[in-house]
């Protein structure tokens, strides 16, 4: 049994898919694991030689800088494995790269759909770095069918959808998200069928209302996730915001044709969004674009596909009107995705160690950690946060952009001005929350 740390940045945890992409690995781990907060002003005090394995997760961004020099020096010396989660690769790909071979990686977890791999990280740049497909998430303990959920057949409302525009830099990709939505919306409002279709933040649903939405609708509308568009050097972002600041009119059609439309590289980073997996718990029939959603689901079989150019929606909304079919469909998507226990974060966790495991095996470990107990003390012996199991975070900024959203349901006068502390925080400029954090910290300790 291997001895594995995991460094994850704890104020992430907050947001569902990374809480449950990190506790994966403290409920389903065949290892000792041990969780420890880091974040680009925190220090590493621990003794790694107690430690087989350490694992930098993604909510630790490394294209980023998100690592303090201190930590990266500990972990430059550590003689065990050390391995990445990474995501949102297309990013800043370049100082990912930095990071890899700066720190010794050995391991990496890429969301790269595999024949992409080798593009994005090219061998002969890492001589001494295995890298494993993975998906941006999986299907979570409690996303399991209600047994009062009606069947689609008998759910009045025909398409449901919430999407959200995404900056121009994401490409075609992200492009897609909000033309689904008008594309189907235009042509249900012109036949009559019954529809609840948006993709403007106002609209967002969140929490339990989300799943109440989903189980009301007989199919959802979705496209394939990610972006074929690589900022390699992180200079994409730059250059448009200097262009937009020459030509304050540009509209994005026009930022698409001159910065980003020659930076897509067609099918490299198409995967599967974890809402496909939600809306499949739910019985609601998926309507896609059409993709190949990393293989998780079938055109056909598991989803109703729509052409890019709308040309069978005719037959798309046929489909939807035929209670047997969708019925039959829902079921068949439900058995092979969820109920399978393919695409559970047990198996996912499991995967991991495999993986882990292996790439161990090539290396001589011999950690001196002692029990489970004695690891936590002695973490805080050094004043690191070591525990057994990830910490979950209370959400640190709103959930929209908007005053009036961030403090509405605030519970009492302390709920309130915390939410609009966070709020004024989090409109502040990162460079500026980097300089007053250590400060601020100061300042409260000393208070």
């Amino acid at each position: 049994m291997l001895n594995i740390l995991y460094l994850y940045n704890a104020t992430q945890t907050y947001t569902n898919t990374v809480f449950e992409h990190i506790a994966a690995f403290s409920k389903y781990s065949r290892h000792r694991t041990f969780f420890c907060h880091q974040d680009p002003n925190s220090e590493l005090q621990l003794d790694l030689a107690r430690f087989d394995v350490v694992v930098i997760h993604f909510s630790i961004r490394l294209p980023y800088d998100q690592l303090s020099p201190s930590t990266a020096s500990t972990l430059t010396r550590f003689k065990g494995l050390k391995v990445l989660f990474i995501q949102d690769e297309y990013d800043h790909t370049h100082r990912a790269w930095y990071w890899i071979n700066a720190l010794g990686l050995q391991l990496v977890f890429s969301v790269v759909p595999q024949p992409g791999m080798d593009r994005v990280y090219p061998p002969v740049n890492f001589p001494n770095t295995r890298f494993v497909g993975n998906l941006t998430g999986y299907v979570p303990d409690d996303l399991r069918l209600k047994p009062d959920t009606i069947a689609p057949s008998n759910r009045s409302l025909i398409v449901g959808y919430r999407g959200r525009p995404l900056p121009i830099r994401y490409g075609r990709l992200g492009i897609e998200k909000v033309e689904i939505g008008k594309m189907v919306k235009a042509y249900c409002d012109a036949h009559g069928v019954e529809t609840d279709i948006a993709w403007t933040e106002g609209t967002r649903i969140y929490g339990g209302q989300w799943y109440q939405f989903m189980v009301s609708c007989r199919s959802m509308l979705g496209s394939e996730s990610g972006s074929n568009v690589f900022d390699w050097d992180g200079t994409l972002v730059e250059r448009i915001a200097q262009f937009r600041k020459q030509n304050p009119k540009a509209d994005d059609d026009l930022v698409y044709a001159n910065f980003v439309r020659s930076e897509e590289i067609d099918g490299i980073m198409n995967q599967v969004s974890p809402r496909v997996f939600e809306a499949i718990a739910a019985k609601t029939v998926l309507v896609l674009f059409e993709g190949d959603y990393s293989s998780v689901v079938q055109a056909g079989e598991h989803f109703i596909p729509v052409r890019k150019d709308g040309s069978n929606l005719g037959e798309v909304v046929a489909l939807l009107h035929d209670g047997d079919y969708v019925n039959a469909m829902a079921e068949r998507a439900y058995r092979d995705v969820i109920a399978s226990g393919k695409y559970s974060y047990r198996t996912f966790a499991g995967m991991v160690d495999d993986e882990i495991e292996h790439s161990a095996g090539k290396l001589e470990l011999q950690s001196a950690a002692g029990s489970v107990q004695e690891v936590v003390e002695r973490g805080y012996e050094t004043h690191s946060s070591i525990t057994t199991a990830p910490i979950r975070a209370r959400p640190p900024r709103p959930s929209t952009d908007t005053l009036v959203h961030t403090v509405a349901g605030a519970r009492g006068s302390m709920d309130l001005g915390w939410r609009f502390a966070s709020y004024l925080w989090w409109k502040l400029p990162e460079s500026a929350r980097r300089f007053l954090k250590p400060r601020l910290k100061k300042m409260l300790g000393r208070g």
